[in-house]
Formats: C-alpha cells, structure tokens, sequence
C-alpha cells in the first residue's frame, strides 16, 4: 500500500497477485477447484485475481466487504490493516485521505457505484475519477488480503 492517493487512482488494468499464507495453501487450492468447478456448472464466480481485469460497470455493482478477521488500526497519522488472510500488517493510506472515505464505506451493503458517488460529493471530483480511485483503494485491499467482494 502507498500514502500517494494517485497510486490509487492509476491501478492497473490486468490481474491481481493475491496473497496466501503458506499455512493456508491447501486450503486455497481447494477453493480455486471448487469455484473452477462451479463456473463449469454455470455458477456465477468471482476470482480475485481476476477482479483488477473489471470494466468499470462490472465493477459499479462490487459489494466489497472487509475480512471479518482482519484487524485494523491507526498509528501516526495512518490506517494500518493486518490481513486475514496471510497475518501482514500493511500501511494502507493517511488518515486525512479520501481513501479513509472509501474504507469506511466498505460494509457489506455499499456497491463500489455507491462509494465513488460519496467520494464524489465529499471531494468534488468528477465521477471518473471519484471511481478511479474507489477501484484503486478496493483492489489495494484486496491484493492486502483485508477485502473482498460481497456474493
């Protein structure tokens, strides 16, 4: 993670390197088969390194949800989380930036549409950019292993 706000804005569009403990291997391998095995029988299925390849209206309709076991708290000036899914602790952005806006309204209920209109309204951006930078704060804490989408 980064305390630049224009890293956020100009994450790339391809796929994300997703972390896993080594404890968690097996476990991960597991998953990555059964949701093979679901997107062959039809089922809608979101892989997470796919994620960073979205269009943008693919992603409007994300409900991201942060990681019920990640631990987040701040610590001179920031927001660090430590991720759930591999135990690191991350510095994710500076307290007084919109980022914050963003993570806040990562609860399960918002779709990433919802959070880049606030970021909006809060900034004075236009929407591109205010969506930009939703994508980019979401798929840092993705890749962070503190977030995921909501399905």
């Amino acid at each position: 993670m980064s305390n630049n706000d224009e890293v956020f804005e100009n994450v790339p569009r391809k796929s994300l390197p997703i972390p896993v403990a080594r404890s968690k291997l097996i476990s991960a391998l597991v998953n990555e088969m059964t949701a093979s095995r679901e997107k062959m029988d039809g089922k809608r299925v979101v892989q997470l390194s796919e994620l960073g390849k979205y269009s943008d209206e693919e992603l409007k309709q994300i409900i991201p949800l942060i990681l019920p076991k990640s631990k987040i708290s701040l610590k001179d000036g920031y927001v660090i989380g430590k991720s759930a899914m591999t135990g690191e602790s991350f510095r994710l952005f500076s307290i007084p930036s919109p980022a914050l806006t963003v993570f806040n309204m990562i609860n399960g209920i918002n779709t990433i549409d919802t959070i880049s209109q606030m970021v909006a309204r809060e900034t004075g951006w236009e929407m591109n950019h205010s969506l930009a930078f939703a994508r980019g704060v979401f798929l840092s804490l993705v890749v962070a292993g503190l977030c995921i989408p909501k399905e």
